[in-house]
């Protein structure tokens, strides 16, 4: 069967409530303790649920997965933290965070390193990044298992249409508190403003800052709507979940076992991903319409006025925080693989 087929097949199994064979048939010898910050109706905890259905029912029940969703044990660091000492096993982590666990991560949150999510995907589980991942584990103790786009970085605002660099000017526009964000902002003439999640929608309705940046489903989630007029699907960074695994534990398992473990692994990004995708690129743009936002969908010559921008100040910045021959060697690999992909049509 199919890695799709497979996916199917244990949604199938966890909407009709079939346990699958062996699941339970004796105690288990390992046990994941498993911790994410998203809502148990979300795509994500949907995904690690086929990764908990597949996990138990493939180890012939050698292994129990339990999930705490919605942060019960504690914020994304926190249960990063949790994981990389043994405390739990598994955690969830982003682009932005890995880079606090293993510096070189902080790549993946690039502003137009990629061109689209697929392309993202297959460069996170590409030859090039796997030594990294490699290095991550052996450094950090953190394994990354898989990783899903939960979709693209967007820009918002209240004061006019952005359809080029140059209408960034002068607005403010709230990041998070990450450099790379700020370098972003700044290099398109934007006052980037670091505002913290909880403060945004008030920041937004008194007008302390002018916009800000998410993905599709988050403005429509958070009801951004309501005090944002116009969006432009400039898709300037990537959004990434992981499943990031303590690496002892993981060293600790059967070859068998692991073996199962990242199989279970890449069904749930699968599964995250495609409802995802759907929201982001459907979904969500006609809800956020219906609401009142206008929307402007970029063409190249538009999106290249936003990447010629940023390019030369973000790849300084990336040089002064990372080796430059493996940032030069990140550009070359992503070349690399467009000109692959392009001959694969030719």
């Amino acid at each position: 069967m199919t890695t799709f087929g497979r996916s199917i097949f244990i949604a199938g199994v966890l909407a009709l409530g079939i346990a699958l064979p062996g699941a339970g048939a004796q105690a288990a010898d390992f046990t994941i303790r498993a911790s994410h910050g998203e809502a148990a109706d979300s795509a994500l905890h949907k995904g690690w649920q086929v990764f908990e259905a597949y996990v138990e029912g493939a180890s012939a029940g050698r292994i129990d997965v339990e999930i705490s969703p919605a942060g019960q044990l504690g914020s994304m660091v926190d249960a990063l933290e949790q994981t990389k000492v043994g405390a739990i096993q598994v955690a969830h982590g982003d682009e932005q965070t890995l880079s606090r666990f293993y510096k070189p991560m902080m790549i993946l949150a690039t502003p137009y390193l990629f061109g689209n999510d697929q392309e993202g995907m297959a460069f996170v589980s590409g030859d090039f990044f796997m030594k990294v991942r490699e290095e991550m584990a052996a450094e950090s103790g953190l394994r990354l298992l898989s990783a899903a786009s939960y979709g693209f970085r967007n820009f918002t605002n209240n004061k006019h249409p952005i359809k080029s660099a140059a209408d960034m000017e002068g607005l403010r526009m709230r990041v998070p508190p990450s450099p790379m964000s700020l370098e972003m902002v700044k290099a398109m003439g934007g006052s980037p403003t670091p505002v913290p999640w909880e403060e945004l929608y008030g920041a937004m309705q008194t007008g302390v800052v002018d916009g800000q940046e998410n993905p599709t489903g988050v403005i429509l989630d958070y009801s951004f709507y309501q005090v944002q007029k116009y969006l432009i699907v400039d898709n300037h960074q990537l959004g990434l979940n992981t499943m990031v695994m303590n690496e002892a534990f993981f060293q600790s398992l059967p070859v068998e076992l692991r073996e199962v473990v990242m199989t279970g692994a890449q069904m749930a990004a699968e599964t995250e991903y495609g409802e995802r995708n759907y929201q982001a690129r459907v979904s969500a743009i006609d809800a956020l319409r219906e609401k009142g936002m206008e929307i402007h969908f970029p063409s190249p010559d538009e999106v290249a006025t936003f990447r010629d921008a940023v390019k030369e100040p973000i790849r300084a910045y990336l040089e002064s925080e990372l080796d430059a021959d493996f940032v030069a060697a990140v550009y070359d690999e992503i070349d690399r693989m467009r000109e692959a992909s392009k001959a694969a049509v030719q």
